[in-house]
């Protein structure tokens, strides 16, 4: 009889497990580009910058989730950087430099938008939503909130001051390589675990040493994705570019360069002498930017020779055997220098910017010295702030 009546006990809490979680859904929301912006979600000083990452938004029906948790969070064994253009003190010079991030945690266990904000630092290899010690999570939906920022205070009204940098050390309009989430992994990857009953600790329904639940806890589906790194928390970066503006993409400055031409063909005659010879139109279109206000972009010029080998710009046979013909290239009626930075200026908001690539100052010995036959050449045209 006791027999009988141990396994009855037994059978009903192998159910409770299935039919809680069975109430509980998930789904991360992450953000479909990156970029760095002052005072970012809840925190309330201009001196902390950071990066939204993404949110989870947790649902129930009528349940309580215990002691919601990241897991999978090996990942932050080592610290993710920001590297870029930054001062090291606020007015100092500007250099290339990395910086520390932190991944923080931002919880609405009240309810979203509203207090109170729980604010937590994302650590390894797993790490409470809210608290380690038992909480319970009564309002559907949950939402948790990801940060990439530059300082790991959980206290919301931070002034980051140094030897930390502070916003102002950063440069507006210009972008930040992410260079470390375990050495070159970009593809950041959490998992969402709860408890399985209340008054469960995180620290006991998670394993220390791999940051999965143990018996005691249990994994959330997360769109449909269940188990270890189910969250691709960094999806909203390009892993092949991992850069992060400072500024919200869609209201920065940007630049488009335009070419009329790809390739162009011309007699070399036109070309001898003080023979300036049209061979191309560069068109730069400046979006987002203010009308009236003044823009420059820095433009190189290089050609398949490296300036290492040759400073001339060069023509060269189709065919092998006869001596290339070395030209002058011009950008309007600047003379251009091999590999050498032109700053175009009074670039206007637009697309009304344009100028014209020419080809001159061909001597007309080495032509006539030359068999008759096609030469060319490749220009690379790079663009770079100033």
């Amino acid at each position: 009889m006791s027999v009988t009546r141990f396994a009855s006990v037994l059978l009903m809490f192998l159910l409770v497990p299935a039919l809680l979680f069975g109430a509980i859904t998930a789904t991360y929301y992450a953000e479909p580009s990156l970029y760095l912006q002052v005072q970012p979600g809840p925190y309330t000083s201009d001196t902390v910058i950071g990066a939204k990452l993404g949110y989870l938004e947790v649902t129930t029906d009528g349940e309580e989730i215990y002691s919601p948790a990241w897991g999978s969070t090996s990942e932050n064994f080592l610290s993710a950087y920001l590297h870029g253009p930054m001062r090291l003190i606020p007015g100092g010079p500007l250099g290339q430099w990395p910086y520390e991030f932190h991944i923080m945690s931002v919880a609405y266990p009240e309810g979203y938008p509203g207090p109170p904000i729980i604010i937590t630092k994302v650590d390894y290899p797993y790490s409470p939503i809210i608290k380690n010690e038992p909480e319970q999570v009564k309002v559907s939906p949950f939402r948790v909130e990801l940060y990439l920022v530059n300082t790991n205070s959980v206290n919301r009204n931070i002034k980051v001051k140094p030897p930390e940098l502070p916003a102002s050390c950063f440069e507006p309009n210009e972008s930040y390589t992410l260079t470390a989430f375990m050495g070159a992994r970009f593809d950041l990857h959490y998992s969402f675990v709860v408890a399985n009953q209340k008054g469960t600790k995180v620290n006991e329904m998670m394993n220390w040493w791999d940051g999965e639940p143990n018996s005691s806890g249990s994994y959330v589906s997360v769109g449909g994705n269940t188990g270890s790194n189910s969250i691709a928390v960094t999806s909203g970066l390009d892993p092949g570019n991992p850069e992060v503006p400072y500024g919200d993409p869609s209201t920065m400055v940007n630049f488009s360069v335009f070419l009329s031409e790809q390739s162009t063909t011309f007699d070399l005659s036109e070309a001898v002498g003080t023979n300036r010879k049209d061979v191309n139109t560069m068109t730069i279109t400046v979006s987002n930017g203010i009308a009236g206000a003044d823009y420059s972009q820095k433009v190189i010029f290089t050609d398949l020779t490296p300036v290492s080998t040759s400073a001339e710009f060069r023509m060269l046979p189709e065919e092998s055997g006869p001596n290339p013909i070395p030209f002058k290239l011009y950008f309007d009626s600047t003379e251009v220098v091999k590999g050498e930075a032109i700053t175009w200026s009074s670039l206007q908001n637009g697309s009304s910017n344009t100028k014209t690539i020419r080809i001159g100052g061909i001597d007309q010995n080495i032509i006539d010295s030359l068999a008759s036959g096609t030469y060319s050449d490749t220009i690379n045209v790079e663009i770079r702030n100033p």
